[in-house]
């Protein structure tokens, strides 16, 4: 895995893919309350991820908001100097300690009603992009570092449901890569591990709970509390 990246005395940053919006802004800023710094992304939600930062430094912490496609593989060299320079800008330090590969999105159809447009869309930002972003990254990650993707209860048996065989296949997937990795990075004391969360209030599908405000009370009651949060 060439060189130890463990540095002595560097701040903890970590890079949130996807932290403009649901469940990677709150991760980006659960992040920050312990005192972590954060590297953050988006794509097209600009507002969200600034809004995002400026919590994050109104508790007193350090974030910075880059753009990303993550469905252009092509540019995630670019992003890997990106992150360098702010680490080195804000941080001082040319390494960081934890990477979230959150950045998604959700669009669900029928097997028989999947284009093939859909289907490689939801691979290149599903599970690709975990795949090369992470191997990107991996050199300036240090060792004894750590590693989250969030996956999908919608890839476990219990979270089976119609519509959604593409986007879970990918989901599934990437629980997959997940193990390999741990696997593979363990040699430097890099835990890697994937979070299934299940159905989660957030603006996903193109604010599907905002349009279809019927969605929500069935998929609350699925849950142990049956209680209707926001994430």
């Amino acid at each position: 895995m060439g060189q130890s990246k463990k540095q002595n005395n560097t701040a903890k940053v970590a890079v949130n893919t996807g932290g403009s919006a649901g469940i990677g802004q709150s991760s980006a800023i659960e992040l920050a309350k312990r005192g972590v710094g954060v590297i953050l992304t988006y794509n097209k939600h600009k507002g969200g991820a600034e809004e995002t930062v400026g919590t994050i430094e109104s508790m007193g912490g350090k974030a910075v908001a880059l753009s990303l496609d993550a469905e252009q593989s092509e540019t995630f060299s670019l992003f890997k100097e990106a992150v360098i320079q702010e680490l080195r800008n804000k941080w001082g330090q040319d390494t960081f300690s934890y990477l979230v590969n959150n950045a998604g999105f959700g669009q669900m159809a029928k097997l028989e009603d999947t284009t093939v447009e859909l289907f490689d869309k939801l691979m290149r930002v599903i599970l690709k992009a975990p795949y090369f972003i992470t191997q990107k990254l991996l050199p300036i990650l240090e060792d004894g570092g750590a590693i989250v993707k969030i996956t999908s209860n919608s890839a476990l048996t219990t979270g089976l449901t119609e519509g959604y065989s593409a986007y879970a296949s990918m989901k599934g997937g990437l629980a997959i890569l997940t193990r390999y990795m741990a696997k593979e990075f363990s040699k430097r004391g890099v835990r890697v591990n994937s979070v299934a969360p299940g159905s989660t209030r957030t603006c996903i599908a193109d604010d599907v709970f905002a349009k279809y405000p019927e969605l929500i009370a069935p998929l609350a009651a699925q849950n142990s509390f049956g209680t209707n949060r926001e994430s």
